[in-house]
């Protein structure tokens, strides 16, 4: 089945910068404001005493780290050097100075890789820290999508170095390989969306991360999700003992929440659109679930169901267009002599 490649990287960005403004707001808030009809910008409201971290170096309509790393994990993985946390490493730091380029200021949105750009903190560092954390962020899944046209015999390792360059963690290691599995399952082997979350399963062995996919495997379309049922996928409701996001109904930034979340709301997802409001009614992280969700549904189904002003208005449409176009001659010349 074809592949829309420059929809790929367009529905990443989208996904990204529209939900960048409704960042950690409360689910219930959303779903009582917003109707998708237009950019809303809520970061200056986070709940938070850090406003700075969400404001300062941010415009309406930017995408964030989410849409960067990925942009950086593809041309890491089309770059004919050899695939490596090294490698990655340095193509993000490429891409972060070529927007810091561009655009005369610092990408916003980044977590603890924020550290290293700024050389508060080693790459070791950040990796230890990472490490010794219950529950990892979720840099890993948002930035996987790319790896899905690995190959068959690479993806499950590249996936696996692309979590522990930044996040050694086996839950940022699932959460890495599902989102990979998940896209190349949809995109590349036309796994029906009610078939996806277990043909993802075969490829993890987290014990935590499968018993979590397997019960959102079992829960109802989004319509009918009740509040115990969002304490499936989100955790805890409201989110508990997190700096800006206590007392939030919604998504935290965490890799396996934000992996398991990702695949339910593509299974219940038949548009593109679909799955960006889906994404964005969790609440929470919504930025990072909706650059996941919207990037594979838009690589699947193309980008017309969504609204025209999400096109015309989101940051770089012409240069991510160009990236999945790469994306497509590097995937098409590797199967022509493979």
């Amino acid at each position: 089945m074809d592949v829309y490649f420059e929809d790929l990287f367009l529905g990443i960005a989208i996904g990204d910068a529209y939900g960048a403004g409704l960042e950690f707001q409360d689910r219930y808030w959303i779903k009582k404001h917003v109707d998708f009809s237009k950019f809303i910008n809520m970061r200056t409201d986070i709940n938070t005493d850090k406003k700075e971290l969400f404001t300062v170096d941010y415009k309406e309509w930017d995408y964030t780290d989410d849409a960067e790393m990925s942009i950086a994990v593809c041309k890491a993985l089309t770059s004919s050097k050899p695939f490596t946390e090294e490698l990655l490493v340095n193509y993000f730091v490429k891409e972060y100075d070529l927007g810091y380029a561009k655009k005369g200021y610092k990408r916003n949105g980044h977590g603890a890789m924020r550290w290293y750009f700024n050389g508060e903190k080693t790459i070791e560092e950040i990796k230890a820290f990472q490490s010794g954390r219950k529950y990892p962020g979720n840099a890993p899944p948002m930035r996987a999508i790319p790896l899905a046209f690995a190959g068959e015999e690479h993806i499950d390792n590249y996936a696996r170095l692309n979590a522990n360059c930044t996040h050694p963690n086996p839950l940022a290691v699932a959460s890495s390989i599902l989102i990979a599995r998940c896209a190349e399952g949809l995109l590349l082997k036309n796994i029906s969306h009610d078939q996806l979350i277990q043909y993802c399963l075969r490829f993890i062995d987290e014990p935590e991360t499968m018993e979590l996919l397997r019960k959102a495997d079992l829960l109802p379309e989004p319509a009918k999700l009740s509040e115990g049922d969002y304490h499936i996928l989100c955790g805890p409701q409201p989110v508990p003992h997190k700096l800006f996001m206590e007392g939030m109904f919604g998504l935290p930034s965490n890799a396996m929440q934000t992996a398991v979340s990702a695949l339910y709301v593509i299974k219940h997802s038949k548009t593109t659109f679909e799955g960006l409001k889906h994404s964005i009614n969790m609440g929470g992280d919504v930025d990072s679930l909706a650059s996941i969700c919207t990037g594979i549904l838009a690589g699947k189904y193309g980008i017309n169901s969504l609204p025209q002003y999400m096109l015309d208005n989101v940051e770089g449409r012409d240069y991510v267009k160009e990236v999945g176009q790469s994306l497509k001659l590097w995937f098409e010349g590797r199967k022509m002599y493979a």
